[in-house]
């Protein structure tokens, strides 16, 4: 019951920081988003460096999750075995 709890309170610590997150860089603005997907007018470059600095984010969490023998809330990670892409 208690690890059931702990999942929920790590899936919405998550998504409250990733939502502080995109309203932070002013990614919940929608002329923004626009402005990065028109490329042949005024671009606006700021959500490729809020894309990357996810990226970069996401790399170190890897690297650490390599490191672990099991996560904090769970007895093994669920991570994809087969590298093959199919269709």
């Amino acid at each position: 019951m208690n690890r059931n709890i702990y999942q929920f309170g790590a899936a919405l610590a998550s998504g409250i920081v990733f939502g502080f997150g995109l309203s932070l860089s002013g990614m919940l603005n929608p002329a923004r988003v626009q402005g990065f997907l028109d490329l042949f007018g005024a671009w606006d470059p700021n959500l490729a460096f809020v894309l990357g600095g996810a990226v970069v984010v996401a790399f170190i969490g890897m690297q650490v999750m390599k490191r672990m023998r099991h996560p904090a809330f769970d007895d093994s990670f669920h991570v994809p075995t087969s590298r093959r892409i199919d269709a």
